[in-house]
């Protein structure tokens, strides 16, 4: 699997899927046996060598991280076996909208009569995961490991519950198990690879070490360049980062992946036409066409905000007239909306953002709706009292953004996630940062996401004003290396930029 991080609403829902891989470790009557020693693998069971040979060939496309491939052949699987439980499971987590997670979901969590012990506790972990019963989930990921200890998988299991709930540490141990096991375990090796290079503490050495280790055991998968593409653009060698994407692409012209990496690449670049072309030919490939996040950051890194919102709201319209299913449009209009939050609430066009804002809601309701989870309910309730706070604050009426701030805390009282929290202390660190009261205003900060961006730009902004002008400085010296392209960092790279070069100057 590709590495997980709060990047997007997309993998925002992602993220509260137990992530896991099955395949077949016991032998019997009914059972395929599997070409592969059964002692790197999980219990499997279907009567048909179709439906086998089907969900083979869709592990592997989502072991490198292309769910769409995944999805189509985990859908073949069914169709030669629809009780075969562990290819439901997986087809899942290949979902394309809301609602196909959660059908899917819902039809794997059925299956429970049909399914084997493995299967039973990837059930029970789901349970756990989507009631927030962190503890259980961990339970169960533990006793996944004791009960198949010569299983990569397992092991792969129990270092996501890590991941996601923020203990990096522990994460990468349990892959590195799973190397042990299986030192050409693909999912172990792009985890260590993406976790050193995005996640806290960081060691880029070490994510470069597995990103090589990547590209020899699978020298012609498209994802293993990207991910070394992606290394290079982290150390601003965007020549061979670009040179990766385009390998990319010539090994799966059809991968759209690799054209967004190449437009994300130019972007940083400057080379703005190029980075557009990248986008547009990337959506023509793509299952829908719906993505618009890459493309409206070039307008940004220009310092168009007002043609980035027009092609927003173009991109919003484009999708409701298009001829696909209904839940598909939900997540890519809910990003749009967001993407145009950010850039009304950074340019302070708080009429603007209040309008957004509304129709965001929205798209939001829509999506708790098909989604049918308590999880993303209250996430996403969380996530428009945090934009409601802020029109508040764009508007100048700080107590009242306060009291409206208690209301994102209280939205996610139900459910136990590490990072629930995070929209809550932001929203006040920049209240308070707005109102003069630097110290609230850094007691708040220092509780958010350490790795991202945004986060770390209001603290150093804070420290700034604070008089911790030294402290401050370094930091915004990080952030202007970022070379990875978001809506975020397109609205601050020229504020920071001007900062850095200042700080050299003096």
């Amino acid at each position: 699997m590709l590495h997980i991080k709060k990047l997007s609403i997309f993998c925002a829902l992602a993220a509260f899927l137990f992530v896991a891989s099955c395949k077949d470790a016991e032998k019997g009557n009914n059972e395929m046996e599997a070409e592969r020693d059964s002692a790197y693998e999980l219990p499997l069971k279907t009567d048909s060598e179709e439906a086998m040979q089907a969900f083979e060939e869709g592990l592997e496309h989502f072991d490198h991280g292309n769910s769409r491939k995944a999805r189509d052949k985990f859908d073949e699987a069914l169709q030669h076996d629809p009780e075969f439980v562990t290819a439901q499971m997986y087809r899942s987590y290949t979902a394309n909208s809301a609602t196909d997670w959660a059908t899917n979901r819902e039809k794997f969590m059925a299956m429970r009569d049909k399914a084997n012990e493995a299967e039973t506790m990837m059930m029970d972990a789901t349970d756990a995961a989507m009631k927030s019963d962190m503890n259980r989930e961990l339970e169960i990921s533990k006793k996944m490991v004791e009960k198949y200890p010569e299983s990569p998988r397992a092991q792969d299991n129990l270092a996501i519950y890590y991941n996601k709930n923020d203990q990096q540490e522990k994460a990468r141990e349990h892959w590195k198990k799973a190397l042990e096991l299986n030192p050409e375990f693909i999912p172990a090796i792009i985890s260590l690879g993406a976790s050193y290079l995005f996640d806290s503490p960081k060691d880029k050495s070490q994510a470069k070490k597995y990103f090589d280790k990547l590209v020899k055991t699978a020298p012609d998968s498209p994802r293993a360049h990207i991910l070394m593409g992606d290394y290079y653009r982290d150390q601003d060698q965007l020549d061979q980062a670009l040179a990766s994407y385009e390998k990319a692409a010539s090994l799966d012209p059809e991968d759209e992946v690799a054209l967004e990496k190449s437009g994300h690449a130019n972007s940083i670049l400057g080379n703005y036409e190029a980075a557009r072309k990248n986008f547009k030919d990337a959506r023509k490939l793509s299952e829908y066409g719906t993505n618009f996040s890459g493309e409206v950051n070039t307008y940004v890194y220009e310092g168009k905000p007002d043609e980035a919102l027009r092609f927003l709201e173009q991109g919003i319209e484009s999708v409701d007239a298009m001829d696909i299913p209904e839940s598909a449009k939900t997540i890519p209009k809910f990003q749009a909306y967001f993407d145009a939050a950010q850039i009304a609430m950074y340019h302070g066009d708080s009429k603007r953002l209040e309008q957004i804002v509304n129709k965001m809601k929205t798209v939001s309701e829509q999506l708790s709706t098909e989604a049918k989870s308590q999880l993303i309910e209250a996430d996403q309730k969380s996530l428009i009292n945090y934009w409601e706070t802020m029109v508040l604050v764009s508007n100048k009426k700080y107590d009242a953004a306060l009291e409206k701030a208690e209301s994102i805390k209280t939205a996610v009282n139900s459910i136990n996630t590490s990072d629930k929290l995070y929209p809550y202390h932001r929203a006040v660190a920049i209240i308070n940062y707005k109102m003069g009261n630097t110290e609230p205003a850094l007691e708040h900060i220092n509780q958010t996401d350490v790795d991202y961006i945004q986060d770390r730009y209001w603290k150093a902004k804070i420290l700034e004003k604070a008089g911790n002008t030294d402290e401050a400085m370094s930091m915004y010296e990080e952030i202007a290396k970022e070379r990875f392209n978001s809506i975020e960092f397109a609205l601050i790279r020229k504020e920071v930029d001007q900062k850095a070069a200042e700080n050299r100057a003096s």
